[in-house]
């Protein structure tokens, strides 16, 4: 039997998660707002998402280091 490998799972559900916002707002507001959000000096949630595709890497990383030393 396989082991189910939590730090995949939620990587990938990180992943879907932080790629959704991205993409309203290319849909929404057109590439030049977008851009505007990620170049402009506030907190907003275009950062927010990129910071959440970073922990879904490490957590990625993570899951397959975990998977190679079972």
């Amino acid at each position: 039997m396989i082991p189910k490998n939590l730090f995949t799972a939620f990587a990938v559900l990180f992943f879907l998660s932080a790629i959704i916002i991205p993409i309203q707002n290319l849909i929404v507001w057109g590439p030049d707002f977008a851009i505007d959000f990620y170049m402009s000096s506030e907190i907003t949630a275009e950062k927010l998402s990129i910071g959440v595709i970073g922990l879904g890497l490490f957590m990625l990383f993570l899951g397959y280091k975990k998977k190679d030393s079972l």
